[in-house]
């Protein structure tokens, strides 16, 4: 296990965003480098509804910046953050789906092993099964 002092949590409260405008930015946060996205539905001053975005990153000016244009957003809290983290390595390992074979990532851990969600999702919508399906398979052989 190793402890992570390089990390901040940006947070910043918005309440005129469309749920379409925040699914856009989790999109782009996570595909810009963001470690996590967090969108908690809350109730802000005189009652009206929004939303607390949390950010995890090590790239506070960078990340405070997307959420200052996507959201329009005045002010970005920066919190530093300590994490633990399991040792772990990624792995690439081959798997049979319906007769194929199929390459997936896999993440290590002394916890246990985890299928990358994207591989997960991408043998599902190839071979037109459901998710949890493929995610069993998977688990199964390895």
């Amino acid at each position: 296990m190793k402890l992570h002092k390089d990390m901040v949590l940006l947070e910043t409260n918005v309440d005129d965003c469309t749920p379409e405008a925040i699914s856009h930015l989790m999109e782009r946060v996570m595909d810009e480098g963001a470690l996590d996205i967090h969108v908690i539905h809350t109730i802000m001053k005189k009652g009206r509804l929004g939303y607390l975005i949390r950010v995890l990153t090590k790239e506070p000016e960078k990340f405070s910046r997307i959420l200052m244009e996507e959201t329009g957003t005045l002010g970005v809290r920066v919190i530093p953050i300590d994490r633990f983290e399991a040792d772990r390595n990624s792995e690439e390992v081959k798997v049979r789906i319906r007769g194929r074979i199929e390459k997936i990532g896999v993440k290590r851990s002394e916890h246990g092993l985890k299928p990358e969600f994207d591989d997960v999702r991408r043998i599902a919508r190839k071979y037109k099964m459901p998710f949890g399906d493929v995610l069993k398979e998977i688990e199964t052989q390895i």
